[in-house]
């Protein structure tokens, strides 16, 4: 009998039957209890009709349907966002997940050159989110849709640039 066997913080693998070489793997990511930051990272009153937002994708190279997808996408995450907003814990974790993403994003932006475009690169952007929903996965429900919607509400509040050198 072949295949994966997932435990608590660990990940065995192998042909256990055949007394094969057993592989323990231990993924020690820090799970998030409670929020770690006070104050609120990012504006939802900057942007609204999203002309910052779809500048910068357009500058970015995004067809007109990523586009619409983001306006969407962030709209989605503004409602959640509204209620995680009704408490102070609430607010403080949504700092914490919001700079998680910021971190995410950065270690993909940290190698382009000038003039490259970020959605080249989108694919490994969303291989993070996994990540971030499972550091917080025990005070918070979050999932990609959300993630995707923060992502576009940090492009609106000028912390994500879709092409390397644009400096507005």
């Amino acid at each position: 009998m072949s295949g994966n066997l997932e435990q608590h913080n660990n990940k065995v693998g192998g042909d256990i039957v055949g007394r094969d070489k057993v592989i323990i793997n231990q993924t020690n990511e820090p799970k998030a209890n409670k929020p770690i930051r006070q104050d609120q990272m990012f504006d939802l009153e900057v942007d609204g009709d999203n002309s910052t937002l779809l500048r910068k994708l357009t500058v970015g190279k995004m067809n007109g349907q990523m586009k619409m997808r983001a306006i969407t996408s962030k709209l989605n995450a503004l409602k959640i966002i509204f209620e995680l907003n009704k408490s102070e814990q609430g607010k403080q974790v949504l700092s914490d997940v919001y700079e998680n993403l910021l971190t995410a994003i950065s270690k993909v932006v940290m190698p382009l050159d000038d003039g490259d475009l970020l959605k080249y690169k989108s694919e490994d952007i969303f291989n993070q989110f996994p990540r971030i929903i499972s550091r917080f996965e025990n005070i918070m429900d979050i999932d990609e849709a959300f993630l995707e919607g923060l992502l576009y509400l940090a492009t609106s509040n000028c912390a994500i640039r879709w092409k390397v050198d644009d400096a507005s």
